[in-house]
C-alpha cells in the first residue's frame, strides 16, 4: 500500500498539486530576487551619482549567472531539488537580512556589490533545478506547456516586481525593499518545504564532498558529450544563441536609445516602453500554453525569422521621418511582437530540450545551455553599443533582419528529418 507521499509524488499534471506547489514557489522566490535585482543596482546609483560604477556593478552581477549556471544545472541532478531549491531561497533570505545589520558597518558601495553578486548566484542555480523538476512532475506530452507556465510566471513576476519595489523603495526606502525581499524569499522555502514532494532518481545519492566533485565533473562532461552527438539540440541551441546575440542584444541597447535619444522622450517614457515589451513577452508564453501543438522544432526557424521581420516597420517609420508619437508606437509594438514570437522560441526550444534529453541529464544540459545563451548577451550588446553609435537606425536594423534569415536558413537545413519524426512520436 502506497503511502500519502508516494500517491503525491506519482500525480503528473499541470493541475496536480506538486505542479502548482512548484509553480507557486516558483512565483515567490524569483518575486523576492527580482525585488532586490531591481533596488539595489538603483539605491547604488543613489548613493554613488556614478552611472560607470552603475554600469560595472550591473557587469559584475551578470558573471555569476554565467559561471555558476552549468554547476546548478549538475547540481540539480545530482542533489535533492526540493531542499536545494529551499536552500537557495533561505540563502536568498539570510543575504537580505545580513545587508539590513552591516549596512551602517561597512562601506555601502561593497555591501551592495557583493549582495547583487550573490543574488544573482543563488539564481543561478535555482532556475536549473525549477526546470529539472518539471521533468519529475510533468508528463513529457505536458513539457511544453509546463515551460510556457513557468515562463508566464517569470515574465508576470518581471512586471509587478520592479514596480512593487519601486513603489516601497520611494516612500519607506531600500531597507524595506530589501526587508520584503528577504520575507518573499523564506514564505517560497517553506511553501516548497510543505506542499511538494519531487520524486529524485537513486543517483541524487553521493559519499562526501570529494565524491560529489568527481560526480559533478564527470556528469558535466557527459552533458557536453551528448550535446555534441545529438545533432538537433545544436541546432537549437544555435538559435537559442541566435535568438540572443542578434535580437535580445539589440532590443537591449536600442529600445532605450530610440526612445530617449532618437524620440527626444523622458525616462518615463522609457519605463513604458519596457513594460509593453514585457507584455509582449508575457503574451507569447500564454499563446505557448494554450497552444502547444502550435509550436515545435520545425516552426523554430520560422518563428526567430518572423522576430526579425516585424522590425522593419521601424526601419520604414524612420526613413518616412514619421512623427514622435508615430515611431514611439511603431517601435514599441514592433518589439513587443518580435518578443513575443522569440519568448515562443526559447520555450520551444527549452521543451524540445527537456523531451529528447535523459532524465539524469536535465539539469546538467540546461545549465549548459543558459549559460552559453547568457554569454551571448553581453557579447551582443558590446557590439550593438559602438554600431548605433556610428551606423544609421535602418542600416542596424536592415544588418539584424539580414543575419537573422540567414542564420534561421542554414539551421533549418541542418536539421535532420529522423530525429524530428523521433520527436513527433515521442510527443504524441
Amino acid at each position: 500500500m502506497s503511502s500519502p507521499d508516494q500517491a503525491q509524488t506519482s500525480s503528473k499534471g499541470l493541475l496536480a498539486p506538486p505542479f502548482i506547489a512548484l509553480l507557486t514557489t516558483e512565483i515567490l522566490s524569483n518575486l523576492g530576487q527580482t525585488c532586490l535585482v531591481f533596488a539595489l543596482p538603483l539605491h547604488l546609483l543613489n548613493i554613488s551619482g556614478s552611472a560607470s560604477l552603475y554600469g560595472m556593478a550591473s557587469a559584475m552581477a551578470v558573471l555569476p549567472s554565467i559561471l555558476l549556471t552549468p554547476l546548478g544545472g549538475a547540481l540539480a541532478d545530482r542533489l535533492h531539488k526540493q531542499s536545494t531549491m529551499a536552500v537557495l531561497d533561505i540563502l536568498s533570505a539570510l543575504t537580505a537580512f545580513l545587508y539590513i545589520l552591516i549596512s551602517r558597518k561597512i562601506d555601502p558601495v561593497f555591501l551592495t556589490v557583493t549582495c547583487m553578486i550573490l543574488v544573482n548566484a543563488y539564481r543561478a542555480c535555482y532556475s536549473p533545478t525549477v526546470q529539472a523538476a518539471l521533468h519529475c512532475l510533468v508528463d513529457s506530452k505536458d513539457l511544453t506547456r509546463a515551460s510556457a507556465l513557468v515562463a508566464q510566471a517569470i515574465s508576470l513576476v518581471g512586471m509587478i516586481g520592479p514596480v512593487l519595489a519601486g513603489m516601497v523603495m520611494g516612500f519607506f526606502g531600500i531597507m524595506q525593499v530589501v526587508g520584503v525581499s528577504a520575507l518573499a524569499c523564506l514564505l517560497s522555502a517553506a511553501w516548497i518545504r510543505i506542499a511538494v514532494r519531487i520524486p529524485e532518481p537513486a543517483q541524487s545519492r553521493f559519499q562526501g564532498p570529494r565524491a560529489l566533485v568527481s560526480h559533478l565533473v564527470a556528469d558535466t562532461k557527459e552533458a557536453t558529450q551528448f550535446l555534441i552527438r545529438h545533432g538537433n539540440l545544436k541546432v537549437v541551441i544555435g538559435l537559442s544563441l541566435a535568438a540572443n546575440l542578434i535580437f535580445a542584444s539589440y532590443v537591449n541597447v536600442a529600445l532605450p536609445y530610440m526612445v530617449t535619444r532618437t524620440l527626444g522622450l523622458s525616462n518615463a517614457m522609457q519605463g513604458l516602453a519596457e513594460g509593453i515589451l514585457a507584455c509582449g513577452s508575457l503574451l507569447g508564453a500564454i499563446l505557448v500554453s494554450i497552444r502547444p501543438a502550435w509550436f515545435y522544432l520545425r516552426r523554430i526557424p520560422m518563428l526567430l525569422s518572423g522576430s526579425a521581420l516585424v522590425l522593419l516597420p521601424i526601419a520604414a517609420g524612420l526613413l518616412m521621418h514619421s512623427p514622435t508619437h508615430v515611431l514611439f508606437a511603431l517601435v514599441t509594438g514592433c518589439m513587443a511582437l518580435a518578443a513575443g514570437m522569440v519568448q515562443t522560441v526559447n520555450i520551444t526550444s527549452l521543451s524540445y530540450e527537456q523531451i529528447h534529453t535523459p532524465a539524469r541529464l536535465i539539469g546538467k544540459v540546461i545549465g549548459l545551455t543558459n549559460s552559453l545563451c547568457m554569454c551571448a548577451i553581453p557579447l551582443g550588446q558590446a557590439a550593438f553599443g559602438p554600431l548605433i553609435d556610428h551606423c544609421p537606425m535602418t542600416l542596424i536594423i536592415t544588418g539584424v533582419v539580414m543575419v537573422t534569415l540567414l542564420t534561421c536558413l542554414i539551421a533549418r537545413m541542418a536539421m535532420k528529418p529522423d530525429e524530428q519524426s523521433a520527436g513527433r512520436t515521442h510527443l504524441r
